[in-house]
């Protein structure tokens, strides 16, 4: 049953938070799980569909809600918010992307009304939504179905009380078989099309209603006490951008699909959407062997990122994928750093199209370096459909807008550049994709190598400096020589100097120099500033994370709690007067980079920075996680590992209402991964060195390097690998255990300590 999570509390105010775990998804369309029988604010997520937003520059679409049914029996409303409950479950399938609902509630007249339904956004039909229920009454009666879309959703502003609608509706049309809508964002950039249409078998009349609120199709039946009527309702939802030239209008396009579905019918297009997700977890699967609790709260969260991957390079992962509004629907360096490298080893194509993202957006970061005073380009620290600098200087505390929050992250947290260009290199490490560095990669990396030249100021007794920063520790704005800021500029430049000189072997790759006017002269600028950028003191081998750090007030916490709730008040309100540290910073750089740096100088950053770190921010645990297992600290990689697992399903933030924490889920892969199953990449050579858990007994997996598909099984003091396909004549270096050998597709390979 581990792909299995049951859910048997219904709590109206509890919805907001079941609405998410619940959530199904395809990368196009996020439906969230609220319970379709009750009113919820919360509409319809489409990747890619964003309008301008009071203060957050843009913000993702609250779209109409598609996926409400409204019951009535002998004219009562049937709903668990105002009925007695005698049965409430609701059961994800996560192994093949279901949600089933099973309920059994008393009507006021003293009947008994048993209502289940099954319902899924199709994998492969990425416009498809479909509900199935059944309605069987212990009663004989009359019956009504409505079947709405619902436009009047609106995304919450700055407090919850202030509610923005991001469309207006310029069409609705009655079919005989369907309604249809029409709705223009209100920058007028992008067309929505909806189309939903209700079917039963049984005897019933038919009508439509419209109004202000919603189009709805309104069903009426006569039904007998203990027969079961079926419905199925099936949606289409798509979009199109306004300057996009379409060679068949959004609305015939629309219904020509539904049409085409509901030809085909329930059984064959969920037997098509069940074979997408099994072709899926063919790939992402991973077992935990002895460890069910452990299995089951990754595989969770695997299935819940694999809903988010974009289906094209429109857009990419945003910070709460299609399962809510929180951050606004804004992309981050949560993707490149955190939910990338699985997607790189485990679904490549897709980790491409999102960098391809970073690269079509290429221009606007060149024009906000050349609006912030610097070259080449600056990538924004939140960005949306557009590339450009999205993240809000102020946010209102109050209902008037008088006092404001002021952030400074746009402004000062500029490591973001360097972050995509380390998952360009990432990427090429994983895949060795000649053609995507030719097209893409090669571009990004000199221009983010030029923002950082021109980004750094040269100063007498210490060398280049960067200054007024902020770094993954969010709680010190305004700092000088951000350890992780400078040590990555300086990786980023020479990643730059180092595929200049690459590039005098490949012809394609010399085309990339030439077409953005690259010359020796400005590389080897960039390798004499990176010679010479200043990096923080040391002391006691401990790295200063900025300028200044090791002067400030000290004071540690508990390693194992969560946040600043736990802190004095008089800390938490001057936390950046103190030594703490909101997430991993020093220590992050030192995974990221981990080459740079023995074991014993990060064990020294380790056992100093943890204990002052509050993981306030849900990307800090997996970092702490992986190093704590590298350094033999069995106890807390496993207590961060689990609580990376169940980050959503236990609430431990307390927001989780807003959106699943997807950079988290990619962390948490990657504390099996580089951490207990220690595989690194180093070279050409696949690396790996097992820190597996003390309970777990054996660890499997697949994953791709360099086009091959490698299927492995990781225990303690032994693994087995197969190469399961690949070219015929390509050869994979592994060294395991310090072993190095050669794989060919079809090989495999034990080796033992």
């Amino acid at each position: 049953m581990k792909y299995h999570f049951n859910f048997n509390r219904y709590d109206q105010y509890e919805e907001a938070f079941y609405g998410t775990l619940l959530t199904l998804g395809n990368g196009h369309l996020g439906i969230r799980g609220e319970i379709e029988l009750e009113p919820s604010l919360y509409g319809t997520t489409i990747a890619g569909v964003y309008d301008y937003a009071p203060y957050f520059y843009r913000e993702i679409v609250n779209a109409p809600r598609v996926i409400g049914i409204n019951l009535f029996f002998n004219g009562e409303p049937i709903n668990p918010s105002t009925h007695k409950i005698q049965k409430y479950e609701r059961e994800l399938d996560i192994k093949n992307g279901v949600l089933k609902t099973t309920l059994r509630l008393y009507s006021q007249h003293n009947g008994v009304i048993q209502y289940e339904s099954t319902r899924i956004v199709h994998g492969k039909r990425k416009n498809l939504v479909i509900l199935k229920f059944k309605i069987r009454p212990n009663k004989s009666g009359n019956l009504t179905v409505i079947s709405p879309i619902n436009i009047n959703t609106a995304n919450p502003l700055y407090r919850p009380e202030i509610l923005v609608r991001h469309y207006t509706v310029k069409k609705q049309r009655t079919l005989d078989e369907a309604v249809y809508v029409e709705l223009e964002t209100t920058d007028g950039k992008y067309r929505i099309g909806i189309a939903s249409s209700l079917i039963t078998d049984s005897e019933h009349s038919r009508f439509v209603n419209k109004s202000v609120n919603c189009i709805a199709e309104v069903f009426n039946l006569e039904v007998e006490e203990d027969e079961e009527y079926e419905f199925i309702k099936y949606i289409i939802v798509d979009f199109i951008s306004n300057s996009d030239s379409e060679t068949l209008n959004l609305e015939s396009r629309i219904l020509n699909d539904l049409r085409a579905v509901r030809k085909a019918g329930f059984e064959a297009l969920y037997e098509e959407h069940r074979s997408y997700w099994k072709e899926m977890w063919k790939i992402a699967d991973i077992k935990i062997k002895r460890d069910e609790e452990a299995e089951r709260g990754l595989l969770f969260s695997l299935f819940h990122l694999m809903q988010s991957i974009p289906v094209d390079s429109r857009i990419s992962l945003t910070a709460k994928g299609i399962h809510g509004f929180g951050y606004r629907g804004h992309v981050f360096w949560d993707t490149e750093i955190y939910a990338l490298p699985f997607l790189m080893a485990v679904f490549p194509e897709k980790a491409k199209e999102m960098l391809i993202y970073r690269y079509n957006n290429l221009n606007a970061a060149k024009e906000n370096a050349s609006t912030n005073g610097y070259e080449g380009a600056q990538f924004p620290w939140e960005s949306a459909d557009d590339g450009y600098e999205a993240t809000p200087s102020v946010i209102p505390t109050d209902m008037i807008g008088k006092d404001v929050l002021r952030i400074y992250t746009g402004k000062e947290e500029h490591h973001v550049t360097a972050d995509i260009a380390y998952a360009v290199e990432l990427y090429y490490k994983f895949t060795g994709d000649i053609d995507f560095m030719a097209d893409y990669g090669l571009e990004i990396i000199f221009e983010t190598a030029r923002f950082w030249a021109s980004r750094v100021r040269y100063e007498k007794n210490k060398g280049y400096v960067i200054e007024k920063v902020i770094g993954p520790d969010e709680y010190h704005e305004h700092v000088n020589n951000s350890f992780f800021t400078n040590l990555m500029a300086k990786y980023n430049l020479l990643l730059g100097v180092k595929y200049f000189e690459l590039s005098k072997e490949h012809e394609k790759w010399r085309d990339v120099t030439r077409k953005i006017g690259l010359t020796e002269k400005e590389v080897e600028k960039w390798e004499g500033i990176a010679e010479k950028i200043y990096i923080p003191r040391q002391r006691d081998g401990v790295w200063e994370e900025f300028d200044g750090y090791f002067e400030l007030p000290d004071y540690t916490v508990d390693l194992y709690g969560l946040g600043e709730h736990r802190l004095p008040p008089e800390i938490r309100e001057n936390l950046s007067r103190t030594k703490l540290v909101k997430q991993a910073d020093v220590i992050a750089l030192q995974y990221l980079l981990k080459e740079q740096f023995d074991m014993e100088n990060i064990k020294k950053n380790f056992n100093y920075y943890l204990p002052r770190t509050t993981h306030a921010s849900s990307l800090s645990m997996p970092i702490y996680a992986i190093i704590a297992s590298w350094l033999g600290y069995d106890d807390i990689a496993y207590n961060y590992f689990l609580k990376c697992a169940y980050i959503d399903l236990h609430n431990l933030y307390g927001n989780t209402q807003d959106g699943f924490h997807l950079a988290t889920a990619g962390g948490l892969w990657q504390i099996l991964f580089r951490g207990f199953c220690g595989i690194e990449i180093t070279g050409d050579v696949l690396e790996i060195h097992p820190h597996l858990p003390p309970k777990w007994e054996e660890v499997a997996l697949r994953f791709y390097f360099r086009g091959s598909l490698i299927d492995i099984n990781i225990q303690k003091k032994r693994v087995m690998l197969r190469v399961v396909s690949g070219e015929k004549v390509k050869k994979i270096k592994i060294r395991v255990f310090d072993i190095e050998t050669l794989v060919a597709p079809g090989d495999k390979v034990v080796m033992e300590v």
